[in-house]
């Protein structure tokens, strides 16, 4: 039995022994009052006893006088220990393991444990992350100098989407047109199928399009017609560029070079091309590079929460609670991968690198994050929509199936057993 000292926090959900009791008592209560009201409507021999022992119920009483009341007839009665599985209907048991199932889980020490770690993890590699993208380049930089990807250089040469003429030339010549953006890969793929370089630029507040069928030096670009072959050129092309420092620029990118506003135009082309060559906003820096250390974060608690549910249940399968539970552990770890990058980059802005601090910013934590929020948001009103109902609401719908003759005939039983008094209270309650 539970005690006032005792933590509800402890428990997993609000149906302890005392509650289990007291639902024992009060379903052998309405057994007997359908019992008695059975017998009136079939005019069998109705137990007076039980009849009286219920009119004569005290009342307001508080929860834990509710409680010592019950143990009492309990003892007295030799009724013995109450199971929650006598009390409910399959249907109901049902609906009662659902709830648990669905109950937020308390953090436990491992948890927090794991959570510092991981976030640990993901703000060092926010804050370090010019040394860790130094790093990757000079790794991907060695995949360039393999025979594949010099093949796939000279394969690729000539082709239209790296067309340098005047307006598109520079070392951010990628960023000018739609032909090494992953988000816009079918615009390059026409390109390559036609031989055709397509940009725009604007002049004068106008929008320009060009078009050009010819490299610089007079040679016509490559092409190809069919549609497999143009998607493997286009993809060799965009891993050969991949490993050099200026790599590509983040998908979607070039759209802001096309926009009207001459300020977005600019801060496109400046937070790519960088202060130096490569260390400006692109797939690498923006996507790759940051995208490690969430994906350590990701590693270190989904083993953790798996782990931890094989060793509980044998089986690897979250339940609902520990779903919701992993959701708030990856928020809170990438949270703090979060609040290191906009720091920095708030940091590095103030610092005078301007448009250039942009690519502190850890895109791939903070959609993330966004995402993590959400499911946890929606997670808790899943929890509230399962919740139990009110008590005004299982009387509304008890009191649904009532009819009249029922209640009159308990009402003149308990008039003519227990006199007008009792009678009265029982109607009125």
């Amino acid at each position: 039995m539970s005690t006032a000292g005792d933590n509800s926090s402890d428990r997993i959900s609000p149906i302890d022994d005392d509650c289990v009791g007291n639902l024992d008592a009060l379903t052998r209560d309405l057994d007997d009052i359908e019992m008695i009201a059975e017998s009136a409507l079939s005019d069998k021999p109705i137990d007076h006893a039980a009849t009286k022992r219920i009119a004569s119920t005290p009342t307001d009483l508080t929860y834990s006088e509710l409680t010592a009341h019950h143990q009492e007839r309990r003892e007295a009665e030799g009724w013995g220990e109450p199971e929650i599985a006598d009390i409910l209907d399959p249907i109901a048991l049902e609906q009662l393991d659902g709830w648990r199932a669905a109950q937020r889980l308390p953090w436990e020490c491992s948890d927090l444990v794991v959570v510092g770690i991981s976030g640990l993890i993901g703000a060092l590699g926010n804050l370090y992350d010019d040394h860790v993208d130094a790093a990757v380049l000079s790794g991907l930089s060695l995949l360039k100098k393999t025979d594949l990807l010099r093949r796939w250089e000279r394969q690729t040469a000539r082709l239209p989407i790296d067309y340098t003429g005047p307006k598109f030339g520079g070392p951010a010549h990628r960023v000018r047109s739609s032909g090494h953006d992953i988000g816009r890969f079918f615009a390059a793929l026409n390109q390559i199928r036609t031989g055709t370089f397509e940009g725009t630029w604007w002049d004068d507040g106008q929008r320009m399009v060009a078009q050009f069928t010819t490299t610089r030096s007079g040679l016509p670009f490559a092409q190809a017609p069919e549609r497999h072959l143009a998607v493997g050129l286009l993809l060799k092309h965009w891993a050969a560029d991949f490993v050099t420092p200026m790599n590509l620029p983040l998908p979607g990118w070039t759209l802001l070079c096309e926009m009207p506003n001459a300020d977005l135009r600019k801060f496109a082309n400046d937070a790519y091309a960088g202060a130096n060559s490569g260390d400006g906003l692109n797939l690498r820096s923006g996507m790759l590079t940051p995208g490690l250390g969430m994906l350590a974060t990701e590693v270190v608690i989904r083993t953790h929460t798996y782990l931890g549910a094989y060793c509980s249940t044998g089986t690897s399968r979250l339940t609902t609670s520990t779903a919701a539970k992993h959701t708030e552990m990856l928020l809170a770890a990438h949270a703090a991968a979060g609040a290191i990058s906009l720091s920095k980059t708030a940091a590095a802005t103030i610092a005078g690198e301007t448009v250039v601090a942009a690519r502190h910013l850890n895109i791939p934590v903070l959609v993330r994050i966004g995402m993590l929020a959400l499911k946890v948001r929606s997670d808790a009103a899943a929890r509230a929509e399962a919740g139990a109902p009110s008590w005004e609401q299982l009387l509304a719908d008890e009191a649904a199936t009532w009819t009249l003759p029922e209640a009159v005939t308990i009402a003149d039983l308990l008039t003519n057993s227990v006199g007008p008094s009792s009678a009265g209270e029982a109607v009125r309650g």
